[in-house]
């Protein structure tokens, strides 16, 4: 159960947020892209779970989604963010009390949305890997071991890729990249070549208008499966693994109107992950719980 909510002040339609330790005292606080101020805000935790007022950096144009990872090995969280209109993300470092230095800003695709930061090349530094909307790609910047980053390479995708995600679907310890693509209806999969280079995606149909997915073990065969929200057909699919890191399709289950989001987490405490949907349309949240 919850207490009444209390509300704290951001930028402009704050679009997405990450929950972390950033000032090393053990307690999460808050860092939210805000799209229409063009900024990241930075809310401390006093240590009763409030919050102190944000204090505000400077982003690139309407940034969308972000992200905290230790990108410089200081043991410090740093903060990844895309700017969505001006086609490029910013790395602000993390200066050791909570505090951020200036973004430095790296080139992506076309409307670049969402953001993943993991280790793609076996050098144990986390790389940022990108959804770039606007010209049908994802991004792959390599971390030179210091937080800054080679140029990105891009590898195709379909049309109007919406989310991206990073699982090692096929076992051999690497990271693979899925991702959802909202125009041509289906979900992509590029497999690690191993040395932080990709193979030509695959793809496996979905229902219509694919927005987010989650990687998760649904049926207990400790391999990654996939959870699509299709926004288009108000429906899940789930896509099951076949051991390889090919996928096959295992059902659909409706949902309300227009599922944006889905995230995958054992609600019921019985070991099992279950589904988890935010419903854009009909404003309304499903909880499908898992059985296998």
């Amino acid at each position: 159960m919850f207490t009444g909510r209390t509300a704290y002040s951001a930028g402009s339609k704050p679009r997405s947020l990450d929950a972390v330790d950033v000032n090393g005292d053990g307690k999460l606080d808050i860092i939210v892209a805000n799209y229409g101020s063009s900024n990241v805000g930075v809310l401390l935790n006093t240590g009763n779970g409030t919050f102190a007022a944000p204090t505000s950096y400077l982003a690139g144009t309407s940034p969308a989604f972000v992200v905290a990872a230790d990108l410089n090995g200081d043991g410090k969280p740093d903060i990844i963010v895309t700017n969505y209109g001006s086609s490029n993300v910013s790395v602000l470092f993390n200066t050791g009390n909570g505090t951020f230095a200036a973004q430095t800003t790296y080139s992506t695709g076309t409307n670049p949305v969402v953001v993943v930061a993991t280790d793609v090349n076996g050098d144990s530094k986390p790389d940022i890997i990108v959804a770039n909307e606007g010209s049908s790609n994802v991004g792959v910047l390599l971390n030179t071991g210091n937080g800054t980053f080679v140029a990105q390479s891009t590898y195709s995708t379909g049309t109007f890729p919406e989310f991206v995600a990073a699982s090692d679907v096929n076992g051999d310890w690497k990271s693979d990249i899925i991702v959802t693509n909202l125009g041509s209806n289906n979900v992509g999969v590029l497999l690690n070549t191993g040395n932080g280079t990709f193979a030509a995606q695959a793809t496996y149909p979905t229902g219509t208008g694919p927005v987010c997915m989650a990687p998760a073990d649904i049926n207990g065969d400790n391999k990654p499966d996939i959870i699509v929200a299709n926004r288009g057909s108000n429906i899940v699919d789930i896509l099951l693994n076949t051991g390889n890191g090919t996928f096959v399709a295992q059902a659909t289950y409706p949902t309300g109107t227009g599922p944006y989001y889905v995230v995958a987490a054992d609600a019921n405490g019985d070991g099992k992950p279950d589904i988890i949907v935010a419903n854009f349309g009909s404003n309304n949240i499903d909880v499908l719980l898992g059985y296998c």
